[in-house]
């Protein structure tokens, strides 16, 4: 499957950020406690509105790796305004991690700071993971973080892995949902869409 990338100049209106949570809630029929189970695989999704733009250039654009997007995947920045990442360094994973809730980074700016729910996006073979960092943290002199993330990792990662910041989500458009999109009388077109992490 290939990655279709909306271009830069692709900034949405509004943005509703979603959990999609594969655990449970088990509530016993006679009154007993409710019990929570937990299972790996929740991860985020994103409704998206696009501001109207022409019809003849920009709105071809778009239209055209939303609709390719269907059957590939979509790369989209997570929008987090005014939150400033800053001179971050180049950051990677500094272990393999097979799973939980703490990954240990590198290659960071010493001094840098990492906000609790900053999101942040783990590259593993190819495919991109979002959490969100679940405590504040200050790097390290040598660049090193140990991070506290949320949820579970769902996939194991290596040492090296890139680690992005600003994170980026990348999945499907609209799983499940018909894809369409709005043309006015002055020739503008308006896009909503829903973007999805599909592992």
């Amino acid at each position: 499957m290939a990655v279709i990338t909306m271009p830069d100049w692709v900034v949405p209106s509004a943005a509703e950020i979603f959990l999609r949570d594969f655990g449970t809630v088990l509530t016993p029929f006679l009154g007993g406690p409710e019990q929570r189970i937990n299972r790996l695989g929740t991860r985020f999704g994103m409704r998206i509105t696009l501001p109207p733009m022409p019809t003849r250039d920009r709105a071809l654009v778009v239209q055209s790796r939303l609709l390719r997007a269907r059957e590939d995947r979509l790369l989209m920045e997570v929008p987090q305004p005014d939150l400033e990442v800053g001179s971050i360094g180049t950051p990677l994973v500094a272990a393999a991690v097979a799973s939980g809730t703490a990954v240990p980074l590198k290659g960071m700016t010493p001094g840098a700071q990492v906000k609790e729910g900053q999101f942040l996006t783990f590259v593993h073979a190819g495919r991109r993971y979002d959490h969100i960092f679940a405590a504040d943290g200050t790097v390290g002199a040598g660049g090193t973080l140990s991070a506290a993330i949320w949820p579970l990792l769902r996939t194991p990662l290596s040492n090296n892995d890139v680690v992005e910041m600003p994170a980026r989500m990348e999945g499907l458009v609209s799983p499940g949902d018909e894809i369409s999109w709005q043309i006015s009388v002055d020739r503008l077109a308006s896009f909503s869409f829903t973007l999805a992490e599909g592992a």
